[in-house]
């Protein structure tokens, strides 16, 4: 069963059906805000893996000093 049909069947038992759709929407939304934190934790490690791979890049000629020194802050 989908979400809507829970819902439909829930509002038509009562009050009681009421609570159990609002725990339901909060369970949907709770669910759906871990998976975007979870979504944006993956994508700031990989830009800071990616950052630390230019950083060592950097190094590795030599560039790294030059390109603090140079950079605006």
């Amino acid at each position: 069963m989908n979400y809507n049909t829970i819902k439909d069947v829930l509002f038509k038992s009562g009050t009681q059906g009421e609570a159990l759709i609002y725990a339901m929407h909060c369970t949907n939304t709770y669910k759906f805000i871990k998976d975007e934190l979870a979504y944006y934790e993956r994508s700031r490690n990989l830009l800071r893996d990616e950052l630390l791979n230019v950083y060592r890049f950097l190094e590795n000629l030599d560039m790294f000093e030059a390109y603090l020194d140079n950079k605006d802050i």
